[in-house]
């Protein structure tokens, strides 16, 4: 048991606890995608300055999961060589109704 500040200031005591694995996601969002002779082309969402305006770099955005599945995926299906690369994170739901997200 270790003694912590709850959020009206005073102590109490909770059990200690390590956390579980955590899978950090960091992604880029694509606004527009366009063929060009047989190729993809990903137009993605800029960072802004601060005005607030649109710059030439592309924003980036991170994520976390606790996804079992995910983390699996992440580390038995790819490898360091695999990565960055475009990817598709997709929702499905199970027999029981139950949903979840893996790398498609």
């Amino acid at each position: 048991m270790v003694q912590v500040e709850n959020s009206e200031g005073s102590q109490q005591m909770v059990e200690k606890s390590s956390p579980n694995k955590a899978l950090a996601i960091r992604f880029k969002r694509i606004l527009r995608t366009t063929e060009v002779g047989g190729d993809e082309i990903y137009t993605f969402e800029k960072k802004k300055d601060e005005e607030g305006n649109p710059t030439l770099d592309d924003a980036e955005f991170y994520s976390f999961t606790g996804s079992k599945i995910l983390i699996d995926q992440a580390l038995n299906d790819f490898t360091i060589e695999d990565l960055p690369c475009p990817t598709v994170v997709q929702q499905y739901r199970g027999k029981n109704g139950q949903t979840f997200v893996k790398f498609t």
